[in-house]
């Protein structure tokens, strides 16, 4: 891969990376134009320590994958980052990546606003590049002043602001989150993504019909991209590979799978809260890992993400999507 991506790495990035690093995390917002052109999913794994990560990015630099990795609640943002980036730098160097965390926002009081507001700061100060605002707890006439406030880390720093709404919100879902995106351009924070949490299908035919869904709503939303978030199936995938929805999770599905071959892993669950600045239980015990463990939690990443890879149809995507960024530098 041309190092000359690597110019596009937020100022964010680089303050947190080794000078050295070829680890190369992108803002998703760089991302999103290249992927509509091509008409690609761009794929997420959820990655609950760095021995998932390095897995999935060993399956993702094998297929010429972009690869999105998300951070699991209660990690801590900085330790997961440092993790998470030496893996790229080590085996995937120079391949366009996209970390995502996420805040929940519990409500549109002050105190939770500004709880927030603060979660997000330190995820763009730890070098995540897709931030997310979950606002289903929010309510709907408040949720534009609300994400305008919060998104400002996002904003200001170029990285791309990512508001996720609940499937559940039927009919009316598409048409509020299109009314979201116009109060917050008029705002100034205009949002890059806009996410629906689904659930599995059961069926085939359960995933036409979310995959139509889902359709509905990247139409309504005018060219913004959407995102399904969620437990996925072979058959979801499938019908996924070539509609307009722009990004799609596992659903945490890789990770865990990886994580049940982690020795202990049922007395360290992913979570928890940090003790004595040495991260939660989970990260304790992932730290504590002797190399036979560890590759056993990498293969079964490495396999599974593979899978989901090339289900989504993301194999030869980095190279298509680096050609397209240099040509942006080419002609500025």
């Amino acid at each position: 891969m041309s190092p000359r991506i690597l110019a596009f790495r937020p100022a964010s990035v680089v303050e947190r990376l080794d000078a050295r690093s070829h680890a190369c995390p992108l803002s998703t917002r760089e991302l999103l134009a290249p992927a509509a052109e091509l008409g690609l999913a761009l794929p997420v794994v959820h990655a609950a320590l760095g021995a998932v990560a390095r897995g999935a990015l060993v399956a993702a630099k094998e297929l010429g994958a972009v690869l999105g990795i998300a951070m699991p609640p209660d990690a801590t943002p900085e330790r997961w980052f440092d993790a998470v980036t030496e893996a790229a730098d080590e085996v995937a160097a120079g391949s366009p990546i996209f970390l995502c965390g996420e805040v929940v926002v519990a409500g549109e009081d002050a105190m939770r606003v500004e709880r927030a507001f603060h979660e997000a700061w330190r995820l763009v100060g730890a070098g995540i590049t897709h931030l997310g605002l979950d606002v289903a707890a929010v309510a709907p006439a408040e949720r534009a002043r609300v994400v305008s406030e919060i998104a400002a880390a996002g904003v200001e720093n170029g990285i791309c602001v990512d508001v996720v709404l609940p499937l559940s919100e039927g009919a009316h879902g598409a048409r509020r989150a299109a009314e979201l995106l116009d109060e917050l351009g008029r705002r100034g924070a205009a949002a890059d993504v806009v996410s629906v949490r689904c659930p599995a299908p059961a069926t085939r035919d359960e995933a036409r019909l979310q995959a139509a869904a889902l359709a509905r709503i990247c139409q309504a939303l005018r060219g913004v991209a959407v995102m399904r978030r969620g437990p996925v199936t072979p058959e979801l995938l499938d019908v996924l590979r070539g509609s307009p929805v722009r990004l799609c999770d596992d659903g945490g599905a890789i990770s865990a799978r990886a994580v049940r071959a982690m020795p202990g892993f049922e007395e360290a669950e992913p979570g928890g809260e940090p003790q004595d600045g040495r991260g939660n239980a989970f990260e304790r015990a992932a730290a504590e890992l002797d190399d036979a463990g560890t590759e056993r939690v990498e293969a079964r990443a490495y396999v599974d993400a593979l899978d989901f890879l090339e289900r989504l149809g993301a194999r030869g995507t980095a190279p298509a999507i680096a050609r397209a960024l240099e040509r942006r530098l080419d002609a500025q």
